[in-house]
């Protein structure tokens, strides 16, 4: 699955609410991942749920009998899960929580897909706490899933006014973060 020189992420984004500021956290793990991960040979390809226009989840992949009855979404999806060799996942905190988007496109994939991978929480959210409770409900949800998620992880709070449009930002401690997250993801 990885290269010989570099692993596959695959970073799966949580929010597909309008006016979301996932479009800012994008840029930002992304450019940063192409500064610091890109060249030591890893790659980096985003899964956004809202280009995949996912339905309420009524039947996952792994339930259909006749795999060549599972809409084509989900096994392209898959291949994505499945090629990675491990996940960054951009989330929000609704509710103290993760965004009911992220469980969805999550539960429709089996746990196989994501099995004996390792993954990296990047959390924001628009008030103070950081997404530290929706990072803290996301970590067993993972581990069921079986990417175990690291021990560091990144934290924006305020996200309107930390990140900018063009997923920039002036706060050093938010690109330090996105650097130990990401190395300490690649350590195999």
């Amino acid at each position: 699955k990885s290269t010989m020189s570099g692993l596959k992420f695959l970073c799966i984004i949580a929010s597909v609410r309008e006016g979301r500021m996932a479009e800012r956290m994008m840029k930002l793990v992304t450019a940063q991942f192409a500064k610091t991960m890109a060249p030591s040979g890893h790659s980096l390809t985003v899964l956004d749920p809202e280009e995949y226009n996912l339905p309420l989840l009524k039947q996952p992949l792994h339930f259909y009998r006749d795999q060549s009855q599972a809409p084509e979404v989900l096994h392209k999806m898959n291949k994505l899960i499945v090629d990675a060799d491990a996940y960054l996942i951009v989330t929000p905190e609704y509710n103290r929580c993760v965004p009911p988007a992220l469980v969805n496109t999550l539960d429709h994939f089996p746990p196989s897909s994501f099995e004996h991978k390792i993954s990296g929480i990047v959390g924001y959210t628009l008030g103070m706490a950081g997404a530290s409770f929706g990072i803290s409900a996301l970590r067993p949800l993972l581990t069921e899933m079986g990417c175990l998620p690291v021990k560091n992880f990144v934290s924006v709070n305020r996200v309107s006014n930390e990140i900018k449009e063009d997923g920039a930002t002036e706060n050093e401690h938010i690109y330090s973060a996105l650097v130990k997250l990401y190395t300490e993801v690649a350590w195999r």
